[in-house]
């Protein structure tokens, strides 16, 4: 760890950076729109957080760098950017394998079970499996299931060095809703992990059902805008056991496909209500974050 801390940039733990390497996509994005037809979209990115059927062309190699941002904690000042860094490859047309590394700075000070820290960390390495049994635009609607087991070097909370594995299960349906104008999209979301601390060699279990429904509108041939709404419920325990928190999350999502096989994409979701078991409705800022940011930039080589 502590090598590859000295190794990779210190750009990774600032923010400023990472605004001017997304506003500088940006111009390059809107340049290149200025003689580009339109581009055929990819759903999987048309939706922020929510995810799109789509899977891409076989045979054809996609490579993806992907920003998520999370921030704000009970009782102090909490962040973690990740950066994710995945190759994706269709073996059918129904069929999808990928892989990625990911690598996240944690900034956390006087924050409610959670030990003050400002470290980056090589967090997980996760492979990716997407079967989709029915295509959007031969069927009545897109359907693909997903399974992303992981394996991780750190608590994805606290950021402490820790042994930890897990999965993400996803079940993915979307639909034209009107032609080359409105899509929409809804997830199920069931992800479960353990981490194993190396400090107290505790093992903590942990896993959360989500539930997300979002949609986008083609503004212009290049820029696509639109909003998505998630419902989150964390549990203690692998598999559901026992209820820990639940939060709703809202905001705007982009997707900008402004070359064949190029695209920008994002979503910031705001939690909007929330509820940690045995305390009062309002915000559950000790299961969540306050507030979430993902920005995401795919190419076919």
């Amino acid at each position: 760890m502590t090598s590859i801390r000295e190794f990779l940039p210190v750009f990774f733990s600032q923010r400023a950076a990472r605004c001017l390497a997304v506003a500088g996509l940006v111009v390059l994005t809107l340049a290149a729109t200025a003689q580009q037809a339109r581009a055929e979209v990819d759903t999987e990115h048309m939706f922020g957080f929510t995810e799109g059927s789509d899977i891409g062309a076989p045979r054809q190699l996609e490579a993806e760098v992907e920003e998520v941002g999370r921030w704000g904690r009970e009782g102090g000042t909490y962040s973690a950017f990740s950066t994710n860094m995945n190759l994706k490859y269709p073996l059918t047309d129904s069929f999808r394998v990928a892989g990625g590394v990911t690598v996240t700075r944690f900034d956390s000070f006087n924050v409610a079970g959670v030990d003050n820290i400002n470290a980056f960390a090589l967090d997980r390495l996760t492979a990716e499996f997407r079967w989709r049994p029915l295509d959007r635009e031969t069927a009545p609607l897109g359907l693909t299931f997903v399974a992303a087991p992981f394996y991780g070097f750190v608590d994805d909370v606290s950021g402490a060095q820790a042994s930890a594995f897990g999965a993400t299960l996803i079940a993915i349906a979307d639909r034209e809703l009107i032609h080359e104008k409105l899509y929409g999209a809804v997830n199920l979301v069931w992800q479960f992990q353990r981490a194993q601390p190396y400090a107290t060699q505790t093992i903590e279990d942990a896993s959360l059902l989500g539930f997300s429904t979002s949609f986008s509108t083609r503004i212009a041939d290049w820029l696509y805008l639109g909003a998505e709404a998630r419902y989150l419920r964390a549990f203690d325990g692998m598999a559901l056991n026992a209820l820990a928190g639940q939060a709703v999350y809202v905001g705007p999502n982009f997707y900008l496909p402004f070359a064949k096989g190029m695209s920008l994409s994002g979503g910031w979701n705001i939690q909007a209500w929330g509820q940690s078991t045995g305390a009062a409705a309002s915000v559950d800022l000790t299961n969540f974050e306050s507030q979430m940011l993902k920005v995401r930039f795919a190419i076919d080589l």
